[in-house]
This record gives C-alpha cells, sequence and structure tokens, in this order.
C-alpha cells in the first residue's frame, strides 16, 4: 500500500479555495466572529462546525481560529449547556426559507434563538488546538471559565442512568442527524419505502415537540425514554475533549481540574470498552433506551471513533482499524472512509439517498478525525492515503457538504466549510510539502 504523493502546488490551490470559502461565509459584527457553515443553507451559528472552523483557521489565521471559539463559548448557557446553534443576526439570517426553517421547528430554540439541543462535544478538543497555535495564555483565561462549565453540563445533566455514558434525546444531537444507528429508536426499518421515508420526515419534528413540552429537562426526558442513546461520537469525542481540558488546566495551573478531567475521560474510555464493545464484531455499538439499554448492532463510521480517543484498549483499536477501517468492503473507499459501510448499501431504497448520513455519503469532519486517529494509533502510511485521497477529491469537485462514496460527487449544499478540514491533514500528514507550499505558493490563503 503506497502512501499518496501530494505536490505543494495542490495545497496551495486548496488553501486559496478554503481561504474563499472562508471568507463567504465569515461573520464579523464587533466582537461577534464566525462562520457560518454555508450561507446558503445555515446562516447561523453551530457549536461542532465553529469547533472544525477554528481547526481549519488554525492553518490560515490562528488569532481569528481563536476569535471564532470565544463567540461560540460566549453562548453557554447559564446551566452549562452550549447550544447546538443559536440564531445570531448576520447578513444572510433574514432570508425568507431560513425564517421559514426555523418558523417549523420553533420548538427547538428558545427566547434568544439559541436551541434546546447540544451538539457533539469538539469544543474541548478545538480550544487545545487553538492555544497551542496561538500561544495566547489570556486567552486561555478568558474563555476556560465557559469551557470547563461547558463539559461540567455533559457529566451533571447527561450522564443518567448509572453507566457513565453521556445521553442524548435527539437524532440531531448525535451530530449525524439520520444515522442508521438512530433507525431503531425512531421505529424505521431501513429497508421499507413509504413507510420509513414517512417516519424519517416526521418523527424529528414529533420529537422536538415531546422534548419542548417537558422542558427539554434530561432527567425528565431520560424517564420518559421516548427517545435516549449513549451515541459513540457524542461520548468519543468527549473522552477527547475531557484529555485536552486535563492538559489546558495544567497549562493554567489548576492541578486538581487536570486530574478531575483525565479521570472523567478515562472513565468514558472505560465505559464505551466495557459497554459498547461487542467482541464477536469487533467494533463499538451505540445502546439505545433508558433503564435496560440494548447495542445498536448497526455499523457506520461512529463505530469506529472510540478507537481513537487515545484512551481504551490497544488490542480493541487495532481489531477496529485492521478489521474494519482498512477493510476495502467496508470503509476503505478511494472516495475518503464512507460513514456508512459500502458492502451495508449494495441495495438500500432511495429515500435515504435524501436524508442526511443516511446513504452513500463521505463527510470530511469523520475522515479528518479518523486520520488524526490513524497517525496516533501508528498507522501513518495509511493517514497519508486517507489525507491524500481527501485532499484531491475536495479539489476536483470543491467544498460541498458531503460527497458521494460511489463516486466522489460534491453533495448538496456547496461553498461549505468543512472541507477546510482538509488542511489539517495536508499539515499533519505531509508537513514537507505543507511547508514547501507556504514558500513558494505564499498567496495560496490568508
Amino acid at each position: 500500500m503506497g502512501a499518496a504523493e501530494i505536490d505543494p502546488g495542490e495545497l496551495a490551490r486548496l488553501r486559496e479555495e478554503a481561504d474563499r470559502v472562508l471568507r463567504l461565509n465569515e461573520v464579523e459584527d464587533g466582537e461577534v466572529y464566525y462562520h457560518m457553515p454555508s450561507c446558503h443553507h445555515y446562516p447561523s451559528l453551530f457549536a461542532w462546525d465553529s469547533c472544525f472552523h477554528a481547526v481549519a483557521m488554525t492553518r490560515l489565521d490562528p488569532e481569528k481560529a481563536a476569535r471564532e471559539l470565544e463567540t461560540l463559548l460566549a453562548q453557554v448557557e447559564e446551566d452549562g449547556r452550549l447550544p447546538h446553534e443559536v440564531l445570531l443576526p448576520n447578513r444572510y439570517s433574514h432570508r425568507w426559507m431560513r425564517g421559514l426553517q426555523t418558523r417549523l421547528v420553533r420548538w427547538e430554540y428558545d427566547g434568544r434563538g439559541a436551541s434546546f439541543m447540544i451538539d457533539p462535544p469538539v469544543f474541548g478538543y478545538a480550544a487545545e488546538r487553538v492555544f497551542r497555535a496561538t500561544g495566547d495564555l489570556n486567552w486561555l483565561v478568558r474563555i476556560w471559565g465557559n469551557l470547563a462549565r461547558a463539559m461540567d453540563y455533559l457529566f451533571r445533566d447527561r450522564v443518567l442512568g448509572g453507566d457513565g455514558l453521556i445521553c442524548v434525546f435527539h437524532p440531531w444531537e448525535t451530530g449525524t442527524d439520520m444515522s442508521p444507528q438512530c433507525f431503531q429508536l425512531l421505529g424505521i426499518d431501513g429497508r421499507k419505502g413509504l413507510t420509513d421515508s414517512w417516519r424519517a420526515l416526521v418523527k424529528p419534528t414529533s420529537l422536538y415537540v415531546f422534548n419542548y413540552r417537558r422542558g427539554w429537562d434530561p432527567a425528565t426526558l431520560f424517564e420518559a425514554g421516548e427517545f435516549v442513546l449513549r451515541d459513540l461520537t457524542v461520548n468519543a469525542l468527549a473522552a477527547r475533549s475531557c484529555m485536552s481540558l486535563s492538559r489546558l488546566a495544567l497549562d493554567l495551573g489548576l492541578g486538581d481540574q487536570a486530574e478531575r478531567y483525565a479521570s472523567l475521560a478515562r472513565g468514558l474510555a472505560k465505559a464505551l470498552d466495557e459497554l459498547c464493545w461487542d467482541e464477536e464484531e469487533g467494533l463499538y455499538f451505540p445502546l439505545a433506551g433508558n433503564i435496560e439499554p440494548v447495542p445498536v448492532k448497526v455499523p457506520t463510521a461512529a463505530s469506529l471513533l472510540p478507537a481513537f480517543t487515545g484512551l481504551g484498549e490497544e488490542g480493541k483499536a487495532r481489531r477496529v482499524v485492521e478489521e474494519h477501517l482498512l477493510n476495502p468492503r467496508e470503509f476503505w473507499q478511494e472516495c475518503g472512509v464512507p460513514f456508512n459501510p459500502h458492502h451495508l448499501l449494495e441495495s438500500v431504497p432511495g429515500w435515504r439517498e435524501r436524508h442526511l448520513w443516511s446513504g452513500h455519503c463521505v463527510w470530511t469532519n469523520f475522515c479528518w478525525m479518523l486520520c488524526l486517529g490513524l497517525v496516533e494509533r501508528g498507522y501513518p502510511e495509511e493517514a497519508r492515503i486517507l489525507a491524500g485521497r481527501v485532499i484531491r477529491m475536495v479539489l476536483r469537485e470543491g467544498f460541498f457538504e458531503f460527497y458521494d462514496s460511489r463516486t466522489g460527487e460534491g453533495r448538496r449544499i456547496s461553498d461549505f466549510c468543512w472541507p477546510a478540514l482538509a488542511l489539517d491533514m495536508a499539515a499533519t500528514c505531509f508537513p514537507e510539502e505543507w511547508e514547501s507550499s507556504l514558500q513558494e505558493y505564499p498567496g495560496g490563503g490568508r
């Protein structure tokens, strides 16, 4: 398996296009600074999106990356919850279509336009990346309070049932919307046509209403049991972010806090290994239900993430990588890592292609997370191959919300910011070519 070759000129073109898309989606109003995921369809601030934007921006403009995270963390609610979305005003937010969308799902937002939902907690890891890029201790001091409160909220209010895992109460809180791992709780078979399509359309909205009427109170929603999922993406990223908070606490001289967050991270990783690991399959699966949760034995790319927390058992991580991630029948595809394994999508109903994360799709954020994990787990050559595939796909197709896992064709929303994560993949996996591109093609980016 030979490593991919990337030319510095290609990386310069990638930086130039990333800069164009990020500038297009940039919002600056006084101290408020962030990037919309795409001004064409998502003209507001989204939590895990802004974390991805900040990581990408560390490769273009670290100071602006710091401003984005500071704006994001300023949205933390009094109880510590960091909202999935906040409808901050911008030049695109008053478009009639966006207004219609938010009115149709008005149960999702509070009086200031903040979502009641959460996002997968990338914020701790993103904050560490930004701090390492800037070295700005004053910035770290400013954000620390909200950063810690956002993490503490998850362990105080969302770890329910006594098993140590974080619960979510809506499929969109997983970050992976209509993931097949949510089908069971939504009453979707996954193989039927009209019935499944209708439930996939209606059930998320009915869940908004159900949760809203119960005040989005985690304990109440857990007891009700309408939709309770110990999601892998949320828990794996929480473990990773906790380790980042532990290291940042040391930078601040907060030794007790450093040990506390490291202990929380280890506890999450242990719970994932003990409760979500399937020895026969060699994969992790989420748990559905409240009192006696059961595994949802549907593999997706989220089933790979616990191996990349930097924690957990080494033997399990190697099985995940070698039996599944690098398996060309499943996840090792020419267009990057598909969210749904190739062999399970040979014949699926057409409705699944119309719902995000259900069909043939490659998402650059998952490719980025798995690429970093390959590097850290001792697979640098494979990481270079994955990075090269993603970089070339993005250069060929442009910056899209996601890509067709069969052809690499860009899908749905254009001028989408997530593919800017390919910058971090490039700098990580092709450091010499990256440095050469900065020197030989200084115009390729900010």
